[in-house]
């Protein structure tokens, strides 16, 4: 439900374990629950020791995270004095500290989240970061920051839902900055994204969804996007998140951390004739057992390539000398 960036890579596949030969350590990248104040779940994280030939010493530790920029990319609050977020599992979670893992094997750490009766409903989320180091003298294995579990639970309840709809439009991926790659209303090549941004005021990490219209001049429906968020992300608490979605969607097959050929989302040309185009947003959130709420938005563009361009320019050329020679018959006829 949720895509971290390049940080966490590991979110990307929703399977059992990840693996990264490169990190040495297999984990549970996700965990979800929903939990009713006074009431708490116990359940195991998954570690998986990629190294054949030593064993591993891996230290649990529970940390707060937040966003770092609009694209979801997170920042681990890695600093013990740093205050404690109004949305963290650290007081609700009790875990092992250390465990071992033997070489080539697996084990199943277990851990328990209370939550406290007079909680209130909203959204709470933690990192568990693991750190592991070999044993037997070996130097410390590279786990980085890919190396961590998160943990996400919805108390239910009448929560504060409060997303607000900063920016929608046509979407050009920029590498550098896509924050300010919304393009404005002209193409010359039809775009392969739409994006929109939100920006939640609520206390609930919110998963968006809806739908995307897009209509040509006519007003004839040319493409529907029934998935708008398609990689389930969310929009954290207090966090402004851009979210962007592929005019026609496809598949290729690449190779993941562990060299296994998986499917990725690409988008390809939606072969747009020249024109101009209305794109019509359509935004539900809301918890279970709250109000759904609803978000519309449009936009509009206009995609005229260059060869269209260039044979209106020529047409207008030849209008206008038709024009010409019409007008100076005329003139001198009307002399005669």
């Amino acid at each position: 439900m949720f895509e971290l960036g390049a940080l966490f890579v590991l979110l990307a596949a929703m399977a059992p374990a990840v693996q990264a030969a490169s990190n040495g350590l297999g984990i549970t990248p996700r965990k979800d629950y929903t939990i009713k104040p006074g009431q708490q779940v116990s359940d195991t994280l998954y570690l998986d020791n990629l190294s054949t030939s030593q064993a591993l010493n891996v230290t649990l530790k529970v940390i707060d995270f937040t966003a770092a920029d609009q694209t979801g990319t997170p920042i681990l609050q890695l600093n013990p004095n740093a205050p404690i977020a109004p949305w963290s599992l650290k007081s609700f979670t009790s875990l092992p500290s250390t465990v071992t893992v033997p070489a080539g094997k697996s084990t199943n750490v277990p851990f328990t989240i209370t939550i406290p009766t007079r909680q209130g409903p909203g959204s709470y989320y933690s990192a568990i970061e693991y750190v592991a180091t070999g044993t037997g003298g070996q130097n410390q294995v590279n786990i980085a920051a890919s190396s961590a579990s998160l943990i996400f639970v919805t108390v239910p309840g009448k929560a504060t839902e409060n997303l607000q709809l900063v920016r929608f439009g046509a979407f050009v991926p920029n590498v550098d900055t896509q924050t300010s790659a919304f393009a404005s209303w002209f193409f010359t090549s039809p775009p392969k994204s739409v994006a929109y941004i939100l920006h939640n005021q609520g206390n609930v990490a919110e998963q968006p969804t809806g739908s995307i219209i897009l209509r040509n001049t006519f007003g004839k429906q040319v493409r529907e996007i029934d998935q708008l968020n398609p990689n389930s992300q969310l929009a954290l608490i207090g966090q402004t998140r851009l979210f962007t979605v592929c005019t026609h969607a496809g598949q290729q097959q690449v190779k993941d951390a562990t060299g296994q050929m998986v499917a990725e989302t690409v988008c390809e040309n939606p072969k747009l004739t020249p024109g101009h185009y209305t794109v019509q947003l359509t935004i539900l959130y809301g918890i279970n057992g709250n109000t759904t709420h609803q978000i519309t938005a449009t936009a509009t563009f206009w995609y005229l390539p260059l060869w269209f361009v260039a044979v209106v320019l020529v047409g207008l050329v030849v209008i206008a000398g038709i024009i010409y020679v019409v007008i100076r018959r005329h003139r001198r006829t009307h002399a005669h």
